[in-house]
């Protein structure tokens, strides 16, 4: 009888052992498990918040790439501004308004159609706080190239460029001036082993069309297309 009382406290022993054994490795393992969703969130948050920095910057002075994480080689590179050289495209009765601020001694914007139809350009000038008194310096239609004039004694300009039928990619040639473009697209991009990867995709809307205070957008034949 002891010997068998012996025996079961012996099994009851390695029972208990093993499964405290078990209970403590599946305890780390659930704890290494919470770590590393832990770092993965923390990571994602990371990334979410560079990526917003990075977006408020561009939406007030955009360029043409913009650093997001440089360890993790994660850039915003635009897919409508290449060094000075702006691009966009117009389609179904769209436009695309520009604000320069700075001509930074530029006399002249080039103006080229890429590919398909001709294009509205409405070009007018004023002083710094005192867009009621606009003027407009040129407006035409460009079919092929044209080289925008920047004269008529202002210090910003705001330049309206409109569809006039089917799809058109023109570029705009800034120079050294300073232009806000109506908006602005970005494609977020890593960099592993040499290779580049794209993820999302993200439209800056800078300014609203037709909104620019006290300017006289009507009275200068802008936007009567629409």
């Amino acid at each position: 009888m002891p010997q068998n009382k012996q025996g079961s406290i012996l099994i009851y022993t390695l029972f208990l052992s093993s499964f405290l054994i078990l209970f403590f490795v599946s305890f780390q393992w659930e704890i290494e498990k919470s770590l590393i969703n832990t770092q993965g969130h923390e990571q994602t948050v990371q990334d979410i918040s560079h990526t917003r920095d990075a977006l408020v910057l561009l939406w007030t002075q955009p360029e043409a790439i913009k650093d997001i994480d440089s360890a993790n080689n994660t850039v915003l590179a635009s897919l409508t501004q290449n060094e000075n050289i702006l691009t966009w495209f117009l389609e179904s009765r769209g436009s695309q308004e520009y604000w320069i601020t700075d001509t930074g001694w530029v006399t002249t914007l080039p103006l080229d159609i890429i590919d398909g139809w001709p294009v509205l350009y409405r070009l007018a000038t004023f002083d710094s706080g005192a867009e009621s008194s606009a003027t407009l310096v040129s407006s035409w239609v460009v079919t092929h190239s044209f080289s925008l004039p920047l004269s008529g004694g202002g210090n910003q300009y705001i330049l309206l460029i409109e569809w006039l039928g089917g799809q058109t990619r023109y570029t705009i040639d800034m120079g050294v001036s300073t232009a806000i473009p109506q908006s602005s697209l970005y494609r977020k991009t890593y960099t592993v082993s040499g290779y580049s990867r794209s993820a999302w995709t993200y439209e800056i809307i800078h300014f609203a069309p037709k909104t620019r205070a006290w300017f006289p957008y009507e009275q200068l034949g802008m936007y009567l297309k629409r």
